[in-house]
């Protein structure tokens, strides 16, 4: 194992992971419009600037998990070593990002275009919180599912850890089924899956600040055994 780069890539992706998650919600609390899907378009049409704002914080979530999860598929050495499980997850890791980068990337860079043209029939479909009938918060919880099963797949490993390695592979699992259940909770018309899916999102936090812990543990290592050389 390459300590200086497992802990460069769990500090570094554990610390903008941390970041974003702190930053989002509060940028979605202020960014919030409310009334009919027309009145809160119409709202954004007058102001764009914090909602695009709120999407834009958002789409840093995929770059900041993709650090850290490739960090724990390739990166760390475990007692139990699962490659094709890492290779799969990876996989599902990249559909992941495609799909979440294209429904929050929309909501700044095309969405806004849309109501300042005054294309409202154009600009709904394209609408993340209009519930079930948005393509991109489609997309947005069809990535999630597929970032549940690159969660379980890379995290397997983690569960026969101890200490911070096993805490991490714990909650991954936790997030990842939670995201799998909240996509199929959207399938289904159920309306719970909303906040199933907030849940999902929320476990990541404890795994980012664990991950800057236990990457600056490493990296602590790597100085003291320079040290002593």
């Amino acid at each position: 194992m390459n300590k200086k780069k497992s802990g460069m890539g769990l500090f570094w992706g554990g610390l903008l992971l941390t970041i974003v998650l702190l930053l989002w919600p509060i940028l979605m609390f202020i960014s919030e419009v409310q009334g009919t899907v027309g009145e809160q378009l119409e709202q954004i049409a007058q102001d764009p600037s914090l909602y695009m704002a709120n999407f834009f914080i958002a789409s840093l979530i995929a770059p900041a998990l993709i650090i850290l999860l490739v960090t724990l598929a390739f990166s760390l050495d475990t007692n139990l070593r699962t490659p094709l499980l890492d290779q799969v997850g990876i996989i599902f890791l990249v559909i992941y990002a495609v799909l979440v980068s294209i429904a929050y990337t929309s909501q700044y860079v095309y969405l806004p275009g849309l109501l300042t043209e005054g294309e409202m029939s154009l600009a709904k479909p394209w609408f993340f919180h209009d519930g079930g009938t948005s393509i991109s918060y489609f997309l947005n919880q069809l990535g999630y599912a597929c970032f549940g099963a690159a969660a379980l797949l890379i995290g397997y490993k983690l569960l026969f850890e101890r200490g911070m390695a096993k805490a991490a592979g714990v909650l991954l699992w936790a997030s990842g089924l939670l995201s799998l259940a909240a996509f199929a909770g959207l399938a289904l018309q159920i309306e719970i899956q909303g906040v199933i899916s907030i849940i999902s999102g929320l476990l990541m936090l404890p795994v980012s600040i664990l991950a800057i812990f236990w990457g600056k543990k490493l990296l602590q290592e790597v100085a003291a055994e320079k040290y002593f050389l």
